[in-house]
């Protein structure tokens, strides 16, 4: 199927499909990988990209086996390993405007050069989590709802909060011993 023609069946049917929770919902995650591997960089096996998802033109969305995108979620670019969890409305940006010159508007200075974020395997991205362009979120990492990630993620860090500011370590066992698990849903 030509990239064109994927992108239209994307945008016009496949993302308005129900998500998989709906019943036969894996019919319509399974049409949403088939239709998303035409036009994405590169797609693993088992992707889950959920309804209403907005990925651009998919050029720069790099997404690993058994990963998936949350409903409502806005991915410009980014660079995915396996197992990663997304919830919904999370925002994966990979550029930023120009602000440098000041005697012309913000407008007209174009964009930075482009720096997809990376997120490692088994990460859990909670609802509206936000990732600015270049930022690494490291192998097993969490980030909480509604946490604006503006520095690089450890491996194993559980960060939440705007800015995102570290909370603990799952190697520490913060989950099982000190923390709600409720602190970090999606």
């Amino acid at each position: 199927m030509p990239r064109t023609l994927a992108l239209a069946a994307y945008y016009l049917l496949a993302t308005r499909l129900p998500d998989k929770s709906f019943p036969g919902g894996e019919l319509y995650r399974r049409v949403r990988e088939g239709i998303c591997r035409q036009f994405f960089a590169e797609s693993g096996s088992e992707i889950d990209v959920g309804q209403r998802v907005f990925v651009a033109d998919g050029r720069s969305i790099h997404i690993g086996s058994r990963s998936g995108l949350g409903s409502g979620s806005r991915v410009y670019g980014v660079v995915m390993g396996n197992d990663v969890i997304c919830g919904p409305q999370v925002v994966f940006l990979k550029d930023n405007h120009r602000y440098d010159d000041l005697n012309r508007p913000i407008r007209e200075q174009g964009f930075s050069s482009r720096a997809l974020p990376i997120v490692e395997d088994d990460v859990w991205i909670g609802e509206r989590a936000i990732i600015l362009p270049g930022r690494r979120v490291g192998r097993g990492a969490i980030v909480g709802a509604g946490a604006v990630v503006t520095r690089d993620v450890a491996p194993y860090q559980i960060v939440g909060g705007n800015p995102a500011r570290p909370l603990g370590s799952r190697q520490d066992g913060l989950l099982g011993q000190h923390a709600e698990p409720s602190r970090v849903s999606t």
